[in-house]
């Protein structure tokens, strides 16, 4: 696939945030009804070839789904859903990189239309969205390090760290049955079983498939007993899709018929299916090196989000400022509330909020629309402070000898006060927009490419953690050096005009 130019790209992402705003005045709830009718409209589409299935995967769960060296995913749901998705006669299909806990969320706003990801088929899971026939037994187990000898059973979890992961059946699973258990909650696979071979967590209780093949490929944990639950794996689909699910269940039992269900469920779980993998330095560079093609690609993507938030920032911020500023008491009303609103709340709940959220509404933005949108948002509630303070530290004298001039207060405000209050804002300018980019990581949970979400990918097929978190943190410990040293030197050019 070939991808857009930068520019081309960042161009289109600021009008959809302009459209945004144009929208969300007479964005109303879809009727179920309308809803309803979608299934089979997109199955035509789909068939047709006009739209695309877009599948949401998060690719850091081996054998199931993980990223290559160049940063194509494979694994054994990659695979079938490519098959059945042909055999259902489903032209396109495309897959996106999210945090397994937003999967259900994302299904719910129709921001994809199948979720492949290891999903255990739940009661609790089964009220919101639909799922596909079996696909692959499943069911959770226990695993610790090779090394320990005093977990046995359940009971022994007690008063001990356990592992999971967020958003998966292992974590209620465990609270139901020892919440005596202290429960160590992360994002990524990679993590839970790291986790237990650092020391971090006694256990882990995940997925048997995932547990077994760490094992064949890493080494260091071992399962304790049996299986703990008999779920089984199905692919999750929106509860308006029910034309797109059924045509998914007949190719599965197409392919199931005919072995080639049997031939792919070997390739990946047969014996021999995990090469155990080369041991390596504490520090590896051959990760990052053979890793780059997908660590630069982010980074770009990362310095694309940075700079379009920061262009948004400082017009939210400014606009934000004049109006707390203003002479005219409800912009003043509007001002404060932006400020207090959005500085009041924490970033990821506005992200999720305009991302999952919107959508209940009938708007729905594209991840990157919704990502520079949300981090704009924030930074320009920081930037409206930073404007009005400086303002308000100009000598109260420079506006009235501008007036006693003749000039206007628009006037005098342009030309006298603002340039001397942009010196004043650099130094706090340069330390918002530094956080700015720390916090551009975060949008990763909406599924945007970014250089933190590669390294999470390239860590889940490496497990090389160090190496790939040095390495990210250097990236990021440049950016944020440069944008210090650029204010600086504005800081410095413009100081012989003051």
């Amino acid at each position: 696939m070939v991808r857009a130019p930068v520019g081309r790209r960042g161009a289109a992402v600021l009008a959809g945030l302009l459209s945004s705003f144009l929208l969300l005045a007479g964005a109303s709830p879809a009727s179920a009804a309308q809803q309803a009718d979608k299934g089979s409209q997109k199955l035509e589409q789909l068939r047709s070839g006009r739209a695309t299935l877009r599948v949401g995967t998060d690719a850091t769960f081996p054998p199931f789904e993980f990223t290559d060296a160049k940063g194509g995913r494979v694994g054994f749901d990659i695979e079938l859903v490519r098959a059945l998705a042909k055999r259902a006669g489903i032209k396109k299909v495309s897959f996106t990189q999210m945090p397994f806990g937003n999967i259900v969320p994302a299904l719910q706003a129709h921001q994809i239309d199948v979720g492949a990801s290891g999903i255990y088929i739940n009661k609790e899971r089964s009220k919101v969205i639909d799922f596909s026939d079996v696909y692959y037994p499943g069911g959770l187990a226990m695993f610790t390090a090779g090394k320990d000898h005093t977990i046995h059973s359940l009971d022994d979890l007690a008063g001990k760290r356990v592992a999971v992961q967020v958003g998966t059946k292992s974590v209620e699973w465990v609270k139901e049955n020892q919440p005596r258990a202290k429960l160590v909650t992360v994002q990524t696979n990679q993590q839970m079983f790291s986790s237990v071979k650092l020391g971090q967590a006694a256990a882990v209780v995940t997925g048997a498939p995932a547990g077994q093949y760490f094992i064949a490929q890493q080494g260091g944990l071992k399962q304790v007993g049996k299986r703990l639950t008999g779920e089984d794996y199905g692919y999750a689909f929106p509860k308006a899709d029910t034309a797109v699910t059924a045509a998914f269940d007949g190719a599965l039992k197409d392919m199931k018929s005919d072995g080639s269900y049997g031939k792919l469920t070997h390739k990946w779980f047969g014996a021999g299916s995990a090469a155990k993998a080369e041991k390596h330095a504490l520090l590896n560079p051959r990760t990052i090196i053979d890793s780059w093609g997908q660590i630069w690609h982010g980074l770009l993507v990362s310095i694309e989000v940075i700079l379009m938030s920061l262009c948004l920032s400082l017009l939210f911020g400014m606009t934000g400022g004049f109006a707390k500023l203003s002479r005219i008491a409800p912009l003043r009303w509007l001002g404060n509330a932006y400020v207090s609103v959005i500085r009041g709340t924490p970033f990821v709940v506005q992200l999720f909020l305009i991302y999952f959220g919107l959508p209940q509404l009938g708007l729905q933005l594209p991840p990157m629309v919704a990502g520079v949108l949300s981090l704009g948002l924030y930074s320009g509630s920081y930037v409206t402070e930073i404007f009005r303070g400086a303002v308000q530290s100009v000598d109260r004298g420079q506006i009235e000898a501008a007036r006693s001039c003749g000039m206007s207060h628009a006037s005098a405000m342009r030309h006298v006060v603002v340039p001397q209050a942009f010196l004043r804002m650099l130094p706090p300018l340069g330390n918002e927009f530094v956080s700015l980019t720390k916090n551009s990581t975060l949008v990763s949970f909406v599924t945007i490419g970014e250089l933190f979400l590669v390294g999470q990918t390239v860590i889940s097929r490496t497990f090389d953690a160090l190496t790939v978190y040095l390495f990210i943190g250097l990236l990021y410990y440049v950016l944020t050096n440069i944008i210090g040293f650029a204010t600086h030197a504005m800081e410095k050019k413009m100081a012989v005009y003051v």
